[in-house]
């Protein structure tokens, strides 16, 4: 059953973390061959509605004043340091390449970088495996070169352009050269692409312009993106890694296998890959064919996550499915997290 896995891992160069915070998800995907763990305040939040006796003594602990903030950094807390250890003995053996957990900052920070970089020095002490998951909006990327120079392991998420994926390796660049000037190794850098969230976002677009966009391109809209970003990445020799997440189904793992990536896998996904048999063929040079770019690139959203130059820095946090994620995170992780087990009332809107 694990056939196609252990074929990335022994004939290629694509790797994979997985994609859930529920402890039994985490322990199963490491026979699997998972490499890592991606946790947010979401997933975060999902495992302690799945499973509340698991974490039920160890929400009790955490003291009942904190403001909201601080609880739902102790509340990430939780998650991210039970997934980072125990992935710390693959940390170890692969020199810090792979075995860590993601701690992700506050999404209403994305505009606030030495917001960012305060609550991230903070995150660094939770554990050595552990990544600093941050937006790679204009703030964000300029966060991402100081972490990199300070050698904390950095996961640039929100990431739904090629133009984004440039900033961030290129920001991870500057800080890895002060980092080596100054006798430190350079932490890993990975660079999140939503694959799955740029074709629901193009989906939208695509039925509201009423165009001639079908289902087929609209599936091939992230992984244009993604195929892009990856020969850049090459062209360029970036050091960061691209870990493409949201994940709608195996056809973005196939499409992409062979590549230097790092992949971020949901359980859901896992599933439908054991289940099927896939054909073990790397197909990450494949192209996306002409027509379907040509019918793509009419759409001017798709050529803005596309075109390298296709958002400049001020835009990112505004391109519409930044601020769609940016609420996801807010709204459906983070917000509950500020009160999740406690007695204090949020003050948000709702």
């Amino acid at each position: 059953m694990k056939r196609y896995f252990d074929w990335l891992a022994k004939e290629t160069p694509t790797r994979w973390w997985h994609d859930s915070a529920i402890p039994a998800e985490i322990l199963a995907a490491r026979e699997l061959g998972a490499l890592g763990v991606t946790t947010n305040p979401v997933l975060t939040y999902k495992s302690f509605l799945a499973v509340p006796d698991f974490w039920k003594d160890k929400v009790a602990a955490i003291p009942a004043g904190l403001e909201f903030e601080e609880r739902a950094e102790a509340l990430l807390r939780l998650v991210a340091v039970f997934a980072a250890d125990r992935f710390r003995d693959v940390f170890e053996a692969s020199g810090g390449r792979h075995g860590l957990a993601l701690g992700q900052l506050n999404p209403a920070r994305a505009g606030d970088a030495e917001g960012m970089l305060t609550q991230a020095r903070r995150y660094h002490g939770w554990a050595p495996n552990l990544a600093i998951k941050l937006p790679a909006t204009r703030s964000g990327i300029e966060v991402v070169e100081c972490l990199a120079e300070e050698g904390i392991p950095i996961c640039a998420t929100i990431n739904v352009s090629v133009a984004q994926a440039v900033s961030v390796a290129e920001a991870y660049e500057k800080g890895a050269k002060k980092a080596e000037a100054a006798g430190r190794t350079p932490p890993l850098c990975l660079v999140v692409q939503q694959v799955g969230r740029v074709d629901d976002y193009i989906r939208d677009i695509a039925r509201d312009a009423k165009s001639d966009v079908r289902e087929e391109d609209v599936r091939l809209s992230g992984l244009a993106m993604a195929k892009r970003t990856y020969r850049i990445f090459r062209e360029r020799n970036y050091r960061a890694v691209i870990m493409p997440a949201g994940l709608r189904g195996t056809y973005h793992v196939t499409e992409l296998a062979g590549g230097a990536f790092t992949f971020s896998i949901h359980p859901r996904v896992q599933k439908m890959i054991l289940e099927t048999d896939l054909k073990e063929e790397e197909r990450v040079d494949a192209p996306i064919g002409e027509d379907v770019l040509d019918r793509l690139l009419k759409l001017r959203e798709f050529r803005k996550a596309y075109e390298p130059d296709g958002l400049a820095p001020d835009e990112y946090i505004a391109f519409g499915v930044v601020q769609k994620l940016l609420s996801q995170f807010a709204e459906t992780g983070w917000a509950p997290l500020e009160v999740y087990a406690s007695d204090k009332l949020s003050s948000r809107w709702t």
